[in-house]
């Protein structure tokens, strides 16, 4: 314990002492023998065990993993560093954040701040989060107040009892230790029980308010993590052209020129990671390029990142050549997609040593392990777990994995019953990003594979009625959930090749009313007449679906996308519908009695004679909606916005209207009688032959 000086110590077994030594840190609790007591007293600051900090300090000295060491430099994070634009979202005044502040001042700021506070750091895939916190560890390395814990080292197990029991397990300190503490958390997205995060962080934001000064920085992908509960809110911005030019200076020693088409696609080149292998492999970035065109390009068997290891003048000094045989870049090529099919199945970005399977290379009589070559460093820790270096490769590879299952299946003798099998197979473990789901919608459109709809979406019918993952012969535990998980990839599956409209069958309806899964892609899909009652679909994609007549009884639709859905005489009574987009529906002749519609957007929709009897609809927004002859007796629209819509003849006995927007509205002929208008705006409404008694308030 070097450094440290603990005073006024019993250690006299007979008093009970116990010491917990954690790292540089001791701590001594006091116990109580024979009415006696004995405390430790640490005077240095804490040092906590697990912390990471130095991680991160030898990744901002380490080289990049596409500089090695023939003849060009070494170059480290360090030096090519580039402090990112940001976009403050939210702050806390109290802070003082200017606005010519550039990030590390920020961050500065917020470290000094003497409150309790929480920062988020957010931005996609490559923009630099992890870059940052290793630019904070550097920075602050002589600061032992800053500690730094990654999500993707906590098990699911781990955060069963809360965020912040597991970093107090992990540092193995007290509760009470953390004050005055700056905690880093790096990579919510990569956080292992996902489907828990946001009530896991709801929780440890409750939990770190008994701290009087206690601050936590923490890094996600934006659609991972909710930014209402932050006090600071910085979203890290993509290169600008300058920052492009400066970057690419630094990494080849030239100059940029012709960037007038790179200005349009910064979305993609100006994010740092991928901005490097493109420049590394050689890829004229002064053209368009998407992201999957770029990946396709740096991990093409020709011309891209395998090209990097002979250019005809300078050799690596161990595996010459290796790398330019094109079995060798074949086998390592699918020691990549395997490695990241494994982890994608795991729903964890590392690998234990016994997980995966090390191929050997030879080439002219020399063997060696592909990880002992230079591409190793598309790997972290390779020494004891294996992890790809960013998290859009490991995308890309499983991306490459799915669609060679279904070029292998399609030329198949039985090509149906393989590709029900593959996708079995496939995706009945974890499901598909948005990222990984562009990489394969790329690969499909860009080969033969597009023309194969009508085959794939005749293999998810042919599994709609017999199983999801029966053709796979084989028998899986929790097998239910299994189904629902390949149930709700093969949507996504099939939306890759984006018809005007997906017909299905009543078999989709038993997989629906089981469904627990959330954001279910049901776009343009038509199942009228499906009987739905009390079936989750929360935040599904509804847009342009036909529901025409369906059975939506107490469904849940809260979030959902219903954008110009048809919903003609649906039956969507006790409906939760909070939140949902319904602009452009129809919802003629529907049925919404006791339905909650509160905050919807029902912008132009349709509502021609439908039942909202005692409805919430309250701050739901109806500009322009048509509710003619709509019957809405004792419906909930206070706060609504009715601007223009057309109430014509509406039954809208003892609705309560307090607050609500009618401006310019049709109420020709409207039953208001016993209404209550509070407080509602009418200035240019057509009241004409509508029926005003009771107790109307005061009326703008």
């Amino acid at each position: 314990m070097q450094g440290e000086k603990i005073t006024n110590v019993t250690l006299n077994a007979d008093h009970g002492a116990q010491v917990i030594i954690a790292g540089d840190h001791a701590t001594v609790y006091a116990t109580q023998n024979n009415g006696k007591e004995s405390f430790g007293v640490n005077e240095e600051v804490v040092a906590f065990r697990n912390n990471k900090k130095e991680n991160y300090i030898d990744n901002w000295n380490s080289r990049l993993f596409l500089h090695q060491d023939n003849n060009e430099a070494p170059m480290t994070l360090a030096e090519s560093f580039l402090t990112p634009d940001y976009k403050i979202c939210k702050c806390v005044d109290r802070i003082g954040f200017s606005s010519g502040d550039i990030l590390d001042v920020i961050i500065d700021k917020f470290i000094q701040y003497r409150k309790t506070s929480t920062m988020l750091i957010t931005g996609v895939p490559g923009i630099g989060k992890s870059s940052i916190i290793s630019w904070l560890a550097n920075q602050y390395k002589d600061d032992d107040k800053i500690v730094i814990l990654r999500f993707r080292d906590w098990e699911s197990e781990e955060l069963k009892y809360g965020l912040l029991r597991a970093i107090i397990q992990t540092l193995h300190c007290k509760k009470l230790d953390l004050e005055n503490f700056i905690l880093v958390l790096d990579g919510f997205d990569e956080m292992k029980a996902l489907n828990k995060r946001e009530h896991i962080f709801r929780t440890f934001v409750n939990d770190i308010k008994d701290f009087d000064n206690f601050k936590c920085i923490i890094t996600s992908r934006p659609a991972y993590i909710e930014q209402d509960a932050f006090q600071v809110v910085v979203e890290l911005q993509e290169f600008d052209i300058q920052k492009v030019k400066d970057f690419y200076k630094i990494i080849t020693g030239n100059a940029l020129v012709n960037t007038q088409k790179l200005e349009s696609n910064l979305t993609v080149l100006g994010v740092p990671v991928i901005l490097y292998m493109a420049i590394m492999t050689k890829v004229d970035i002064s053209k368009s390029h998407t992201k999957p065109e770029l990946y396709n390009r740096i991990f093409a068997e020709r011309g891209g990142i395998f090209d990097r290891f002979f250019d005809g003048n300078n050799e690596y000094s161990k595996g010459s050549q290796l790398m330019r045989n094109s079995e060798n870049i074949k086998c390592y090529l699918k020691f990549l997609r395997e490695t990241a099919f494994k982890m994608f199945e795991k729903d964890n970005l590392s690998l234990s040593k016994d997980e995966y399977h090390i191929p050997e290379l030879s080439y002219q009589g020399d063997t060696i392990s592909v990880l002992e070559f230079p591409i190793k460093h598309l790997f972290e820790n390779v020494s004891f777990h294996i992890e790809f270096i960013h998290k859009s490769i490991y995308e890309y590879f499983v991306s490459e994995y799915i669609y060679d299952a279904m070029i292998d299946a399609i030329n198949d003798v039985n090509p149906q019953r393989k590709l029900a099998s593959n996708f079995g197979h496939l995706l009945n473990k974890n499901l598909l990003s948005p990222e990984i789901l562009e990489f394969v919608r790329y690969k499909i459109r860009n080969s033969d594979m597009k023309k194969e709809f009508e085959i794939v979406n005749g293999v998810f019918q042919l599994m709609l009625k017999n199983g999801m993952t029966f053709y796979t012969n084989r028998c899986y535990r929790n097998v239910i959930d299994c189904e629902m998980m390949v149930f709700a990839n093969m949507l996504e599956v099939i939306h890759i090749f984006e018809k005007d409209c997906y017909h299905f069958d009543d078999s989709i309806c038993n997989y629906l009313q089981y469904n627990k899964i959330d954001q279910l892609n049901l776009y343009m899909a038509n199942i009228e007449y499906a009987k739905l009652k009390r079936t989750n679909l929360e935040e599904a994609n509804l847009e342009g679906a036909n529901l025409e007549a369906a059975d939506l009884r107490g469904v849940n639709l809260e979030g959902a996308n219903l954008e110009g859905a048809n919903l003609e005489a649906a039956n969507l009574k006790g409906a939760n519908l909070e939140a949902t987009d319904l602009r452009g529906a129809n919802l003629e002749g529907a049925s919404l009695e006791r339905a909650n519609v509160e905050k919807a957007n029902l912008g132009g929709v349709n509502l021609g004679r439908a039942n909202l009897e005692e409805a919430n609809l309250r701050e739901a927004n109806l500009e322009g909606a048509n509710l003619e002859e709509a019957y809405l007796e004792r419906i909930n629209l206070i706060y609504a916005n009715l601007k223009n819509a057309n109430l014509q003849k509406a039954n809208l006995r003892y609705s309560k209207l307090g607050g609500a927007n009618l401006r310019e509205v049709n109420l020709e002929g409207a039953n208001l009688g016993g209404a209550n208008l509070e407080g509602a705006n009418l200035g240019g409404a057509n009241l004409e032959g509508a029926i005003l008694w009771g107790e109307l308030g005061f009326v703008q």
